[in-house]
C-alpha cells in the first residue's frame, strides 16, 4: 500500500525587500510535503496568478 501525498499550491506576494525589485510581485508556490517546492512568477496581480492556478 502506498501513501498518496498532495502538494499545496498558494499565491503569495514577495516584496522587493525580500527578493529585489526585479523579482517582486505575485508568485505561485507549489509546496511538496517532503520540503521541495516550485515557484512560478512574478505576476503583476494576485488575480492573474490565481487564474493560472485554477486552470
Amino acid at each position: 500500500m502506498t501513501n498518496a501525498t498532495l502538494s499545496q499550491t498558494e499565491v503569495k506576494f514577495l516584496p522587493p525587500e525580500e527578493v529585489g525589485e526585479e523579482l517582486a510581485g505575485w508568485w505561485i508556490l507549489e509546496l511538496e510535503p517532503e520540503g521541495c517546492w516550485d515557484a512560478i512568477g512574478p505576476y503583476d496581480s494576485k488575480e492573474q496568478a490565481e487564474a493560472l492556478v485554477k486552470r
